[in-house]
């Protein structure tokens, strides 16, 4: 297995030798489980390169346990919130936004195509045909179960520890994890009118990234109090307010590093007191500094 420390961050791949993107889908998949051409998990505090690339013979999925992260796919941004699954299908193009994936902690695996696949999973065919169709459907991202982290703990312990029974236990969780994001998953119920009232505090948030709004004060406007307020977000956009205040500053900083505006100038215009700390925060996110991203947008 591969696995990095520092205080901020780590990475866990298995099996180990596949940790180069362009061997996913070679001869020496898990041999546990020949379905299973990777499996990771992956903690980090700053901005990861995630380029452009694609599995031709195998479906993606992303499940987003903590932070934020934002994919693109035919030049439309995905953005997840915790608690979410982003897929892609065989053959499709698709990278982190930026080319890196914001701070974030994931679970991510990659699955053999159950098409021409006839001993997919050991599933009969008509099962198998069903599991391929509704693979297919699947919107591009979606609410998860809330077993899906300890269901990847599971399997990572699993693929960590042999004995006779590893293989036979390793397949039935990879195929349980799959099950569970083909069903679809009913997510909490919030009232339509405290649900509005937090949208248009989003609304207020990306009408004037130089303000930072306290969670009192959007609470206030919201005519809630504060940990309700705060439990309601993070129940529809998986992250805390900061976080998600600090995401918009980073998307309207890029939308002005297009134009002609001076990186200082848009530093005290997202409400940054220095340029310095501006480019701090920015290359945390983005993964490269202002004036490198104006010269190299994508």
């Amino acid at each position: 297995m591969t696995m990095l420390h520092s205080s901020s961050s780590m990475r866990w791949v298995f099996p180990p030798h596949e940790d180069n993107p362009e061997r996913f889908e070679s001869a020496t998949t898990i041999r546990l489980v020949p379905e299973l051409f990777v499996v990771g998990y992956q903690k980090y505090a700053e901005a990861y390169p995630i380029p452009l690339h694609c599995h031709h013979h195998a479906y993606e999925f992303v499940y987003l346990h903590s932070g934020s992260a934002t994919w693109e796919l035919d030049g439309i941004p995905y953005p997840m919130s915790a608690g979410q699954w982003f897929y892609t299908r065989p053959g499709e193009l698709h990278k982190a936004r930026f080319n890196h994936l914001e701070p974030s902690r994931i679970w991510w695996m990659i699955v053999q195509d159950p098409e021409g696949t006839p001993n997919w999973f050991r599933l009969e065919g008509s099962d198998r045909e069903l599991a391929g169709s509704r693979l297919q459907q699947l919107p591009r991202v979606f609410r998860a179960g809330h077993r899906v982290h300890e269901q990847f703990l599971r399997l990572k312990a699993t693929l960590e520890t042999e004995g006779p029974d590893q293989a036979f236990f390793a397949r039935h969780q990879v195929l349980d994890i799959i099950m569970g994001l083909l069903q679809p998953t009913s997510s909490k119920s919030i009232e339509p009118g405290v649900k509005d009232a937090v949208i248009r505090s989003v609304y207020q948030i990306t009408q004037a990234p130089n303000t930072r709004y306290s969670v009192a004060e959007l609470a206030r406007a919201s005519q809630m109090s504060e940990s309700h307020f705060y439990k309601v977000f993070h129940n529809i956009f998986g992250q805390s307010p900061a976080a998600y205040m600090e995401r918009i500053r980073m998307e309207r900083a890029c939308s002005l590093l297009q134009t002609s505006v001076s990186i200082t100038e848009i530093a005290f215009e997202l409400g940054f007191k220095t340029s310095q700390h501006f480019t701090t925060v920015f290359r945390k996110h983005i993964g490269s500094s202002p004036s490198e991203w104006r010269s190299n947008p994508f």
